[in-house]
């Protein structure tokens, strides 16, 4: 079956940011598994996917406007340290979670602890880079009910092993 906007989609990946730079950063492919459309991929990935089939493998390159966007400096605020509870040991490189006024899970990465206030960004990891991005299809079907209710949960290793971050 060849991939289609309709597919679910399960790939290994793997990200070069420059000479010595991957992501992930053990600089292992990763599997992710996703719905064509559904926004968890770049659009410049999704339209490199499109009629590849199962073992197929494909090296591109995104600018950071076909990858995760250019980075916003209004995405970066500075917040109370209170906003976080006194158990919180804070240190740059946190990720957080929390809900925007649509209800919608966004993520937040401590970039800054300062003594009244942390420096948060809710830009992606890879905003504002080029990309040069590796990855192998491992399986393709049409996507189910099921599988675009349940889009928003990602199957990466770190977050199905309790992490949690943005792609």
């Amino acid at each position: 079956m060849n991939i289609d906007k309709n597919s679910f989609v399960t790939i290994d990946y793997l990200i070069n940011l420059g000479e010595d730079e991957t992501y992930p950063p053990d600089g292992k492919p990763e599997e992710i598994s996703f719905c064509m459309g559904g926004g968890a991929m770049p659009p410049g990935l999704e339209e490199a996917l499109l009629g590849m089939k199962v073992n197929d493998a494909k090296v591109i390159n995104l600018s950071a406007e076909e990858a995760y966007g250019a980075f916003d400096d209004e995405l970066l605020m500075e917040v109370p340290r209170s906003d976080f509870g006194a158990e919180v040991e804070l240190r740059p490189g946190l990720v957080f979670e929390t809900e925007n006024e649509d209800g919608q899970a966004v993520y937040f990465i401590v970039e800054e602890v300062r003594d009244d206030s942390v420096l948060i960004d809710f830009n992606h990891p890879l905003a504002g880079k080029d990309l040069k991005v590796s990855f192998t299809i491992r399986q393709v079907r049409e996507a189910t009910p099921e599988d675009l209710e349940a889009q928003q949960v990602c199957t990466c290793s770190e977050c199905q092993e309790g992490g949690s971050h943005q792609h």
